[in-house]
């Protein structure tokens, strides 16, 4: 019989499986295909967070993310607090981690970090008198190195005044908390500042730690209300409202623009720049900043650090900032 027509009896069996009719084999179910699930975007937190302050966020690699608005760059880094705004270090409130399946920063740290970093401040200061506090004094002789024979009080008093005689120089009204070997309480220290009716305030000290090896430099300001300090690993902050807090965006500019100066300028470790809640800024009136300039426990460094040629640098680099931020602010206040 014709093979188109069907099988003869008798045929073998390879040819009979060939010509059977594909009609008759049953074909699997068709399984449908599992669609894969999607990938949660993980910048989205992040890239909302830097919409709303005009900039773009970016994420560079499997740990690190970028805010970019003009020529500011915040690194964020997964499940850390530290970060870098234009290569200068500073530290966040809470890790920069996942929120809710998404990567963002805590509501602390785009209310105080992340929007006063893209957009400064450019709020005026009621006055062009700038206060300096040479931290410490009289019996508080503060960091000590005896084999240098270096006191903390007296390396703070000595950039204090070179800093006063070049604020004087640009212009500025300066005042000083202390101008000799006398110690001035610190609830003083910020009542000064207030009854000069100061524009922005600066608190000048060295560090000192058990760790030899310890060394660079810090600046501080005011922790803002509920965040946590730099050095605080609790959970939660201090609700209290200081008088310093009513400049915690200006506080930011300041604090920031003088680190990174110090830092530039001076070629030192940066150690960061830090948030406290040192009595000396919380009852300011005025913007203002505490600035750790080297470690005389470093052996190394406190032999910079005695060298009149560095403090110099230190206090010329402080003039510069504390400048660059003034006066922009400042109108024609001279007083």
């Amino acid at each position: 019989m014709d093979s188109e027509k069907g099988v003869e009896l008798g045929t073998n069996l390879e040819s009979e499986r060939i010509v059977l009719p594909a009609r008759v084999v049953e074909a699997k179910p068709k399984v449908p295909a599992v669609e894969p699930k999607p990938e949660p975007p993980l910048l989205g937190a992040i890239a909302k967070q830097a919409k709303l302050v005009g900039a773009v966020a970016k994420r560079v690699d499997e740990e690190r993310w970028q805010v970019i608005r003009g020529d500011r760059v915040l690194n964020l880094t997964d499940k850390s607090r530290k970060a870098e705004l234009d290569e200068t270090v500073l530290f966040l409130s809470e890790p920069f981690s996942r929120r809710k399946g998404f990567f963002g920063l805590s509501d602390s740290d785009f209310e105080n970090t992340l929007i006063p970093a893209m957009a400064p401040v450019v709020g005026s200061l009621r006055s062009g008198v700038i206060v300096i506090d040479p931290g410490h004094g009289g019996s508080e002789k503060g960091a000590v190195n005896d084999s240098l024979g270096l006191l903390e009080k007296d390396l703070n008093l000595d950039v204090s005044l070179r800093l006063q005689t070049l604020l004087k120089d640009l212009g500025y009204k300066v005042v000083l908390t202390r101008y000799d070997d006398r110690l001035v309480p610190l609830e003083e220290r910020s009542r000064i500042a207030n009854h000069s009716n100061a524009g922005v305030f600066v608190s000048v000290h060295f560090n000192a730690a058990l760790n030899s090896e310890a060394m660079g430099l810090e600046t501080y300001i005011l922790t803002s209300i509920g965040a946590l300090s730099t050095n605080d690993l609790n959970t939660g902050g201090d609700a209290q409202v200081w008088p310093g807090n009513a400049f915690d965006s200006l506080n930011f500019e300041l604090g920031f623009r003088t680190h990174k100066g110090l830092i530039e300028d001076l070629q030192r470790v940066d150690r960061g720049f830090k948030r406290a809640r040192f009595k000396v800024l919380k009852g300011l009136e005025c913007p203002g900043i505490l600035v750790e300039c080297g470690f005389v426990s470093h052996s190394k460094e406190a032999l910079l650090l005695n060298t009149p040629v560095y403090r110099q640098k230190l206090a010329e680099s402080l003039a510069r900032s504390l400048d660059d931020f003034a006066k922009p602010r400042r109108g024609d206040k001279s007083s």
